[in-house]
């Protein structure tokens, strides 16, 4: 591999690289003005920039992204910045034996008066704020299990005031008597809390639902809004796992009613609206880019995936600098191109059948004559499960039809096979993978 090309990480960021500025300022607005207590749910398919929207999210919200300190500090779209941000990252905590706990020890540390307080300790002047403090704390207790320990006089507080099990609303009278005065602000001026959770199609099913479970019991408060970052596909099927089963009713739908009454807002992330630009902005200055984004943008032989097409590109900035001279020279760099991006996607995107060339270079002939078929014809083992590209490349391939771009079972690359019909195993093993 060239020593000078500098592979790409998938790190979340508070840069517009997907294009998406307009919506979230879309929503920081109606996360700064709505009615709370409120839920919104941030859509989208792993890879798609859940949590770079989120971050942009925090940032327009309160000018900062505690997460990446280096990000430039900008002014919050709310005048007077009255809103804090808690950031919650959900499959940290899925093995813990009461999520809802987990979260409220995240907020009671992240407010900024509970870092003063825990700081000051006794010297706190504030007898609301300790109170608040100390309510936090020993809430936790109540719902479940002890999330810390603030000072002795709460141990003391606790045992005096608390000493039994609260039912769920005294708890939520606590808690937003606790936000209230951790918050600030006034009746005309209220301050509002945003808890982000990130992540959350990650968790195992079970911590996933008793995570929302503990959000609609004890959270539903006047001062808070949630924005989750999930896939709600996958969340929706967790919550139908562990959903109480009842013989008149189908649990799909249930777990999808369930859903909309906890979630009043659900925003979906849009694909990557041009991938080729994209890609060309993962290469930077490669040699020979320009000529493979422009096969990209042809032939859209690339899914509309963040994650996935940086992955991609950091294969093309080890695989094709090998090129440089074809890339380059315009005689010989369409049909380069073409054959690095046919080579480069089997390997990337199936590897099975990348594995069977591989080994037997005439194999690719049975890849082209498979790309020439329709449907009927389609009964090779060795492409079972593969589907046809976006869009029909010819009337007779009677099996195409859309599919979600997130999808990874689609021969993307089969209008590229079929206009490279001579390519011979010498052909095969010069563009393969090193």
């Amino acid at each position: 591999m060239n020593e000078n090309i500098v592979l790409r990480n998938d790190e979340p960021t508070v840069d517009d690289q997907l294009e998406r500025k307009d919506l979230v300022l879309s929503v920081a607005r109606a996360v700064a003005t709505c009615d709370p207590p409120h839920v919104f749910g941030i859509h989208g398919d792993w890879g798609s920039g859940k949590t770079s929207f989120l971050y942009q999210l925090q940032a327009c919200l309160t000018g900062k992204c505690p997460q990446l300190p280096d990000a430039p500090e900008r002014r919050p779209i709310r005048e007077g910045n009255k809103t804090t941000v808690v950031w919650f990252e959900a499959w940290r905590y899925q093995h813990e034996a009461a999520p809802i706990v987990a979260l409220l020890h995240e907020i009671r540390t992240q407010l900024p008066w509970t870092s003063k307080a825990l700081q000051e300790g006794r010297k706190l002047a504030e007898v609301s704020i300790r109170s608040a403090l100390l309510s936090l704390e020993d809430l936790t207790k109540k719902i479940g299990i002890s999330a810390s320990k603030i000072e002795e006089a709460g141990h003391r507080w606790e045992e005096e005031n608390l000493a039994t099990r609260l039912p769920s609303h005294t708890i939520r009278q606590h808690l937003e008597h606790a936000l209230k005065a951790l918050l600030g602000g006034s009746k005309k001026s209220p301050q509002r809390l945003v808890v982000m959770v990130d992540d959350l199609d990650r968790c195992e099913a079970r911590a996933a639902y008793q995570l929302l479970e503990g959000i609609k019991i004890y959270l539903n408060l006047p001062n808070c809004v949630f924005v989750l970052g999930m896939n709600y596909k996958i969340i929706e099927s967790a919550i139908e796992a562990h959903l109480p089963k009842r013989e008149s009713q189908d649990p799909a739908l249930r777990s999808r009613e369930y859903f909309d009454k906890l979630c009043q807002t659900v925003v979906h992330l849009p694909a990557l609206k041009d991938v080729s630009r994209f890609l060309g902005n993962c290469l930077s200055e490669m040699p020979g880019a320009k000529s493979i984004c422009e096969v990209v943008k042809e032939e859209n032989c690339l899914p509309a995936n963040a994650r996935k097409v940086k992955a991609f590109a950091n294969l093309l900035l080890r695989y094709a600098p090998r090129f440089r001279e074809q890339l380059e020279a315009p005689g010989t760099a369409p049909a380069c191109s073409q054959r690095l991006l046919i080579f480069a996607c089997l390997y990337h995107f199936h590897p099975e059948i990348y594995r069977l060339i591989e080994v037997h270079p005439q194999f690719y002939n049975e890849l082209w004559k498979w790309c020439q078929q329709d449907g009927s014809a389609r009964d090779h083992d060795a492409f079972e499960g593969l589907r046809a590209p976006l869009i029909p490349t010819s009337p007779t391939a009677s099996d195409s039809a859309f599919a979600d771009p997130n999808e990874g079972n689609i021969l993307r690359i089969q209008g590229l096979v079929r206009k490279h019909d001579a390519i011979t195993p010498t052909d095969v093993q010069t563009f393969l993978v090193e």
